[in-house]
């Protein structure tokens, strides 16, 4: 049955925990002795004795007050230098021997040296920072070493502040990497540190008050603590969970806020022509042979619209990325003249899976707006032209190839440019729809104003011939 008592996780885990009670209590009653083994009643009668103590929360507040300061300066410091070993490789190759060397190197033997050269009321803290540092600082460099270059280079082709790169795309990238390393240390803090307290006997801490229970054959006292390290545990791991996670609307709302207060941008002054002059441009393949993409190529791409025709392998999105400037010609020059912009629809959708449509397109906003029409406005607009208005609140994994195809294209014609490379922009849509939006968006791609250039790529024929002003063949 779907709506069957178990298949609630809530009710399953309650289930489950009224198990392990019964096996408690059975197994106390079967040990017999309270001072080996206290039953759930013994435990949890103590435990209400302690909470009625004002010293048992002067000790749950240093070690929580501990433990916190060992996650955060832990996971704080492993993001700074995880940056830092990303950029420097020697700095990478310089941590690698104590990284390693704190992994590997069992806990008491650190704390049994810290207590030496530590006060006893932070030795906890220290070792906290010794053991879980490596665990974030591998998790972020990991994760910052797997960026996506493709979103990086949507980024830069938006002109995104160094802020906005981290906010809307570095940081979210790396969502996966931030919540494993700050469960993990979380997890790995509690332990730490009340073994720390244990041996390093602090003053106020639970765990020399779990010594005090053993020296004392207190035993139930002892079960008492380990409830409590178990419930703080958990909450600390689900507060930690919340506050790490990426909000998709949030996100969403930052993404419309920097928007709304972005500049309007000024339009191009002149004719933004593209000059190749004798270009080279080859590629070293996995097998270690050379491909090479483009052989003393030389053109202008003057204003109005220029398809570039050609068989896969040819060229089309090596000349793309040059006047891009994502990469450099081997041989030649490449001149985008005196274009601030270039607007790129690239081969692939390249939309951030952790916003929705609308914040999608409206990245294209944020470094200026190009419409002369406010942000929500000109996206509202350019999604009716393309018929996904209907889409604006979607994630890019509830949309369709041809819709997200849409909804990339409108990003790009939003930001705009002197300069315009359109990759297959119609790619994966029907005849029909096709028409109707070269139909609405024909003066995006030849404007009489400014003398726009615009760069066609594609396989249709019939396409080029309706569109462009001329041809190459590559």
């Amino acid at each position: 049955m779907k709506n069957s008592i178990f298949r609630n996780k809530k009710y399953i885990k309650w289930f489950v925990f009224v198990i392990w009670m019964i096996i408690w209590y059975l197994a106390a009653h079967i040990v017999g002795s309270e001072l080996i083994l206290p039953g759930p009643h013994a435990a949890f009668k103590a435990l209400v004795k302690l909470l009625g103590t004002g010293d048992f929360y002067l000790n749950v507040l240093w070690t929580v007050l501990r433990t916190v300061l060992g996650i955060v300066i832990s996971f704080g410091l492993g993001v700074v230098f995880a940056v830092l070993a990303d950029r420097s490789a020697p700095l990478r190759e310089f941590l690698r021997l104590p990284v390693n060397f704190f992994k590997s190197i069992p806990v008491m033997a650190i704390i049994i040296y810290v207590i030496l050269v530590v006060k006893s009321d932070w030795v906890a803290v220290v070792v906290c920072f010794l053991m879980c540092f490596p665990i974030a600082y591998t998790n972020i460099l990991n994760g910052l070493e797997a960026l996506d270059v493709k979103k990086i280079e949507l980024g830069r082709m938006l002109k995104l502040s160094g802020r906005q790169m981290e906010r809307f795309i570095i940081r979210p990238s790396l969502d996966t990497q931030i919540k494993t390393a700050l469960s993990l240390i979380t997890a790995m803090a509690w332990k730490v540190v009340v073994a720390s307290e244990v041996l390093a006997i602090p003053r106020h801490s639970i765990g020399y008050q779990m010594l005090n229970s053993k020296y004392y054959l207190e035993t139930a006292d002892l079960f008492a603590y380990m409830i409590v390290l178990i419930v703080l545990s958990l909450l600390m791991e689900k507060l930690v969970a919340r506050i790490s996670a990426a909000d998709p609307l949030r996100l969403a709302k930052a993404v419309e806020k920097e928007a709304l207060k972005a500049q309007p941008a000024k339009k191009e002054q002149g004719v933004c022509e593209v000059s190749f002059s004798h270009v080279s441009k080859s590629f070293v393949n996995e097998d270690g042979t050379e491909s090479e993409a483009l052989n003393d190529f030389s053109y202008e791409f003057g204003s109005g619209v220029t398809a570039v025709l050609g068989p896969s392998g040819k060229g089309k999105t090596t000349l793309a990325r040059l006047i891009s400037g994502f990469i450099a010609p081997d041989e030649g020059t490449v001149d985008a003249g005196s274009a601030e912009r270039t607007g790129y629809l690239f081969q692939e959708d390249r939309l951030l899976p952790w916003l929705n449509v609308r914040a999608n397109m409206l990245l294209a906003c944020l470094a200026g707006n190009v419409s002369g029409t406010d942000p929500e406005s000109a996206v509202k607009e350019m999604a009716s032209k393309l018929e996904i208005e209907d889409a604006l609140e979607m994630m890019p994994h509830e949309l369709s190839g041809g819709m997200a195809h849409r909804v990339a294209l409108g990003r790009t014609l939003l930001y705009g440019g002197g300069i315009l490379i359109l990759d297959e922009p119609f790619r994966g849509l029907d005849d029909e729809l096709t028409d109707r939006i070269i139909e609405r968006i024909g003066n995006e791609l030849k404007p009489s104003d400014h003398g726009r250039t615009v760069i066609l790529i594609t396989h249709d024929e019939e396409l080029a011939e309706r569109l462009a002003d001329r041809v190459i063949r590559l």
